[in-house]
């Protein structure tokens, strides 16, 4: 049997660190370590290894961060979830364990220590940045590939830079974050963090406002802060190579124009460019890599893979990813043959509108979701399991 769940996000136990599902997760995986045949599949951001805390700096390149690494942060990762990597690294010699990277812990690719590291607090773990799983024929990559804001890319020297959501991350949590850590408490921090989708964060911000009646203007900080993110050489940069046509336009506008309307308008016009908007734009590309020709280009890959990904359409039978967060599974039909796409989800809470009660209300949902696949008379049987809790 073979299970895949990506997206914990396991951290350091700060504010930041929400995942407090080891026992369940502890329990999952010994179930499945008594089956015949048990295989692992973690398919990226299993371990939160983003560094906002301390690393805040907007460097000009993914090197820069590799090298600048502090390894005391996966140090206390083990030590606040040590019961668990107890476990995966005991259960790691009768078990097949495969890490498959993601965009919160890509820098395992380029750093020997740092795998040497996780392979210490995990055991025999195989770290890979996607995997085919030649028997099944089945496809797991995490996702990240396939959205504009969330991939590596190459700038004009050749060097290798960190996506524009990592830049975010880090400029916000150093600026934005710290200035409202003073004002709202712990679990509105971290209901902020976990806003879905992110064109909601106004709306969110008006509500905690009006709600517990804060008296400060959320919004209006916020805008200004990510206007002077979009100013940073580094965004600019990043947008000059992503999108020059809109380079110049943004680059006027911000330097001339700042406020709300502006940070709600530069916001509108970012998560415009992503590959993946509200609609579920990885099922829209698992079906065509499905239906048609399973291909892959490296420039899609850039940070992951040197070669593009071409496998024979007779030979893939489904395709596994996690990163937006979103549990599903999807039966893909062509000319009477069946695929599937299946989304692991996440195991983390998300702070989203109560649609069709209140839409002016936001609530909180935790989903805990996970595949299982076993073989049944050369069939097979895949299975996505979901549970909410509230």
């Amino acid at each position: 049997m073979k299970l895949y769940l990506s997206d914990l996000h396991i951290g350091d136990g700060n504010l930041r660190d929400d995942f407090v599902y080891d026992k369940k997760l502890i329990d999952i995986l010994n179930d499945l370590s008594k089956e015949k045949n048990p295989e692992i599949n973690f398919v990226g951001d299993f371990i939160e290894m983003y560094d906002l805390s301390n690393d805040f700096e907007m460097k000009g390149s993914l090197q820069e961060y590799v090298e600048s690494y502090d390894y005391s942060l996966l140090d206390k990762i083990e030590r606040e979830h040590l019961e668990l990597f107890e476990f995966i690294k005991k259960i790691s010699n009768k078990t097949k364990i495969r890490y498959i990277v993601g965009n919160h812990d890509y820098y395992l690719l380029f750093d020997q220590k740092m795998r040497n590291k996780i392979q210490n607090m995990m055991g025999n773990v195989e770290i890979v940045p996607y995997y085919y799983d030649e028997k099944f024929e089945i496809m797991a990559i995490h996702g990240n590939q396939f959205d504009s804001v969330n991939r590596i890319i190459y700038d004009d020297e050749n060097r290798l830079v960190p996506s524009f959501g990592e830049y975010l991350l880090r400029y916000m949590n150093h600026n934005f974050n710290i200035e409202i850590s003073n004002i709202l408490p712990d679990d509105l921090l971290s209901d902020y963090d976990n806003i879905s989708p992110l064109l909601d964060v106004f709306e969110w911000l008006e509500y905690i406002n009006e709600r517990y009646s804060i008296g400060y203007d959320l919004k209006q900080k916020w805008a200004r802060h990510f206007v002077n993110f979009i100013k940073t050489d580094q965004i600019k940069k990043w947008l000059k190579i992503n999108f020059p046509k809109y380079h110049m336009f943004t680059n006027l506008f911000v330097n001339n124009i700042g406020g709300l309307e502006l940070g709600q308008a530069l916001v509108r016009m970012i998560m415009s460019f992503r590959d993946i908007k509200k609609s579920d734009a990885l099922l829209k590309r698992s079906k065509k890599l499905l239906k048609d020709k399973f291909y892959i280009p490296k420039k899609y890959l850039i940070g992951y893979s040197d070669e593009d990904i071409d496998i024979p359409n007779h030979k893939i039978k489904g395709l596994i990813m996690g990163h937006n967060h979103k549990p599903s599974f999807n039966i893909i039909t062509k000319n009477k043959v069946k695929k599937f796409y299946g989304n692991t989800g996440a195991w983390k809470h998300t702070v989203t509108k109560n649609k069709g009660i209140n839409n002016k209300e936001f609530i909180r949902k935790t989903t805990i979701s996970y595949i299982l696949i076993e073989e049944n008379r050369k069939n097979l049987d895949v299975k996505l399991h979901v549970e909410q809790l509230y």
